[in-house]
């Protein structure tokens, strides 16, 4: 089983990995200087390499979209029926694709809404 994680150990060894940054010595140098043994220092770089991955990114929370869809006689795209459904059942039929500000907007507000209620 793996040892739990020690956050003193683990600043402890990164304050070490900044002297011998900024030392000129050698790692072999540096180690004899500290009393380490050398097999510590390349797993402790190595550790905490590892765990110094940045965050992934969220998503972001609207993204483009076409539709492509069926087109009248005169080549223009056809008024296609939209729909949104928000909590408590809410349904709101459109006859055609809103603009995307004005679904950004209405999501806000009914977020807002809901946060100001605490919740359904």
């Amino acid at each position: 089983m793996a040892r739990p994680r020690d956050p003193q150990l683990e600043r402890t060894w990164s304050r070490r990995l900044e002297r011998h940054g900024v030392s000129g010595l050698s790692i072999a140098e540096f180690c004899e200087r500290e009393g380490l043994a050398p097999a510590s220092f390349y797993y402790w770089r190595r550790r905490l390499a590892a765990g110094a991955t940045p965050p992934a990114q969220a998503p972001p929370l609207f993204v483009p979209l076409r539709l492509d869809g069926p087109r009248g006689r005169d080549g223009a795209p056809a008024a296609r029926p939209f729909e949104i459904e928000l909590p408590a059942g809410v349904r709101l039929r459109l006859d055609a694709p809103p603009e995307p500000e004005w679904i950004g907007r209405l999501v806000a507000a009914v977020a807002g809404l809901e946060a100001g209620r605490g919740g359904p």
